[in-house]
């Protein structure tokens, strides 16, 4: 009887492969066509002068509790809050003279700017906006670099000053915010 079922077994093995390969001729007609594709990678290898400090990076100036009466009707706002963006790790250049020297790095701040006053941050709250001054407390055009400041290996802080104005003859009481972005340049 083991011969037998033996004989059986070696019967239905090649039996069992012809049909397999009969009546799968479809899928060995298949032409197999490679797929391609491509990967491209790009980008610019820059040399940044500094990094903006990490625990500086998001910075939030507080106005606090106000009087919509401090808000004055026209002109500057009374309310000037000063804010600072700290660099670290600013290295000198070699300008080509033998000589080593920090670069001048200015800040453009971005964001969405009031209809009344281009100059002025536009805020959540009714009738006022928010402006922003360098350290020589002359006002900047969002969108576009401030002054330069001079770097050097000591402590690089950049200072700011942000001011509640009005852009409205009525100002609401209420609370408010608004947001910009910065980022650096270095010549």
């Amino acid at each position: 009887m083991g011969v037998i079922m033996e004989l059986k077994k070696q019967s239905i093995l090649p039996l069992y492969l012809l049909s397999t390969l009969l009546f799968s001729g479809h899928a060995f007609a298949t032409t197999f066509l490679p797929l391609e594709g491509e990967v491209d990678a790009r980008g610019e290898l820059i040399e940044a002068a500094c990094s903006i400090d990490n625990l500086h990076r998001d910075i939030l100036v507080e106005f606090g509790d106000i009087s919509a009466r401090d808000v004055k009707e026209e002109g500057e706002g009374v309310l000037i809050r000063p804010f600072m963006v700290r660099l670290t790790g600013c290295t000198a250049t070699d300008m080509g003279d033998g000589l080593l020297r920090y670069p001048y790095a200015s800040v453009t701040f971005i964001g969405e700017t009031t209809n009344e006053d281009p100059t002025a941050l536009l805020t959540n709250g009714k009738g006022l906006g928010i402006r922003l001054q360098d350290r020589n407390g002359d006002i900047l055009t969002f969108g576009q670099p401030s002054p330069g400041y001079a770097l050097s290996s000591d402590k690089n802080i950049l200072r700011f000053t942000a001011s509640v104005v009005p852009v409205q003859k009525n100002v609401q009481a209420g609370e408010f915010y608004a947001t910009a972005r910065f980022f650096m340049d270095y010549n």
